[in-house]
């Protein structure tokens, strides 16, 4: 019969289920068989496991990605800070243009001519 671990066996099993997800490359049955087995405990509590790796996998993954747009960032703002002191207007431009990108607010072009749709012209030369 399947028991239910204490907190602190739930997170000893964390770094192995982290494993067999990351390295062993289980898929949602697969982990959930084989932790289920492992472990002694029911299907329904290995796919718990599961959701609780998925998100803190997640949540890491959403604070490093931070780290580097922010340290990004400052890169840029060094080279801004740096291309106004040079007086180098180029590189001023490309990297305003480049903080627009990173910050989502660089403006699409649309074309209003044709819809978007290719134009074809065909001209005639004879006569």
């Amino acid at each position: 019969m399947a028991t239910r671990p204490t907190d602190a066996e739930y997170e000893e099993r964390i770094p192995m289920a982290m494993e067999m997800i990351l390295y062993h490359k289980l898929n949602y049955q697969e982990f959930r068989r084989q932790f289920s087995k492992k472990y002694g405990i029911t299907e329904r509590q290995s796919e718990n496991v599961w959701t609780d790796c998925k998100n803190r996998l997640r949540e890491r993954f959403e604070e490093k990605s931070e780290e580097i747009i922010s340290s990004q960032l400052q890169r840029y703002f060094d080279l801004l800070q740096r291309a106004r002191q040079d007086n180098n207007k180029r590189v001023e431009r490309e990297t305003l243009s480049d903080i627009n990108k990173l910050y989502g607010l660089e403006q699409r072009k649309i074309d209003i001519t044709s819809n978007g749709e290719p134009i074809s012209i065909n001209i005639n030369l004879k006569d």
